[in-house]
């Protein structure tokens, strides 16, 4: 049977002196294979993720795999604990402001480790490339955690090098988030424009091979740097590594059901990639959309009021269809508009929308797919 243990890696301190942790879960089989890390919630609103895991890990407790998992719920406990009423402010950092998922480092940029490695093995297999990549950046992960803290350390920068470095001997990393009101979608690196059709989500958005500083880009990025190394050296380099963020719909809530269909496409997906001993898992091939960074846009708030969404997420919406309406009342008795409409300017897909009708002018209040394809 699988070995499965846990342990718990302090990420901050509180000002009463408590350590906040985030729990480790490592599930090992008897066999040598692929190794995928799997975090949830680092957005403290973004709750499904952590269905997934539950009925991921109920299948490693009865079914042998090959290979590892690594895999971090609740990643973000001080996101997940900030609280205002009823809603959970997790999304940026409630001392710093910043986003939680947007201060990991891209530490292997430019660099001449990364340079020599590659004239280092400009003839070594794949193989021995690959595992010797990964000590090269299990040292630098290392080095940038240093050189960041020797002034103390960035508390959101310092939390994501933690991360980093949990992920960064695994061959497959899955970083598990919600959206505001929103379906089922998946980010995906061109590079894998193809091969994430393996997960089987609907809606596909394709986002360039470089770095923005989610989680998802920095661990794809080091192999696109070897790659870029690679290729100046004249030897076309296979990336062997794999990187998705998984959209698992909406934020603040959770469900179980739901939680076991997702789980079903990671068990899928794992399966394909030599993880998993046994398929059973697999749903007909949804007809999946794609679109690219640049055709994922967004609509913003034409004016301040109380807003009524009629597109909702996963519609196929055309041009000239009513999106939303807005309703100003401070306008009556004016020559102003008490309702104004707001209309699809392309045919498009309907990701998410804001998630309370109360919105401030310049809010972003949808994000579609244009231009997609199949």
């Amino acid at each position: 049977m699988n070995k499965i243990t846990t342990k718990k890696i302090p990420v901050s301190q509180m000002p009463n002196g408590e350590i906040l942790s985030v729990k480790v879960i490592d599930v090992k089989g008897d066999n040598q294979g692929p190794s995928c890390y799997i975090q949830a919630s680092m957005h403290g609103a973004e709750h499904q993720g952590n269905a997934l895991i539950y009925h991921l890990l109920d299948y490693t407790e009865s079914h042998d795999i090959q290979g590892s998992l690594r895999i971090i719920p609740q990643v973000n406990p001080l996101a997940i604990n900030t609280k205002t009423g009823n809603y959970t402010q997790g999304r940026f950092n409630p001392n710093t402001g910043h986003n939680w998922n947007r201060l990991y480092s891209n530490y292997t940029d430019n660099k001449s480790s990364v340079k020599q490695f590659a004239k280092n093995n400009i003839n070594s297999s794949d193989d021995l490339i690959r595992n010797n990549y990964k000590k090269l950046l299990f040292k630098l992960l290392k080095k940038e955690q240093v050189s960041t803290s020797s002034y103390g350390k960035n508390q959101n920068k310092y939390h994501n090098l933690i991360l980093q470095g949990l992920a960064a001997n695994f061959d497959i990393v899955l970083d598990l988030h919600t959206a505001g009101k929103a379906t089922r979608y998946l980010y995906a690196p061109e590079y894998l424009s193809s091969r994430c059709e393996y997960l089987n989500f609907d809606h596909n958005i394709i986002i360039k091979n470089i770095f923005n500083g989610s989680m998802d880009e920095a661990a794809f990025m080091p192999w696109v740097n070897l790659r870029t190394e690679f290729k100046k050296l004249d030897r076309d380099y296979k990336i062997p590594f794999e990187s998705y963020t998984l959209e698992l719909g909406s934020e603040e809530i959770i469900s179980l059901e739901e939680g076991k269909k997702d789980s079903h496409k990671v068990l899928e997906y794992l399966y394909k990639k030599g993880i998993i001993r046994e398929s059973g898992f697999l749903e007909p091939l949804k007809k999946q959309y794609k679109c690219h960074t640049d055709d994922f846009r967004s609509y913003y708030a034409p004016n301040g009021g109380l807003y009524e969404y009629y597109a909702k997420p996963g519609e196929l919406i055309k041009k000239g269809d009513i999106l939303a309406i807005s309703m100003q009342l401070s306008n009556y008795g004016s020559k102003k508009q008490v309702i104004e409409e707001i209309r699809a300017k392309k045919d498009c897909i309907i990701i998410n929308h804001y998630t309370s009708s109360s919105v401030i002018e310049g809010s972003e209040i949808y994000q579609v797919m244009e231009n997609y394809y199949t």
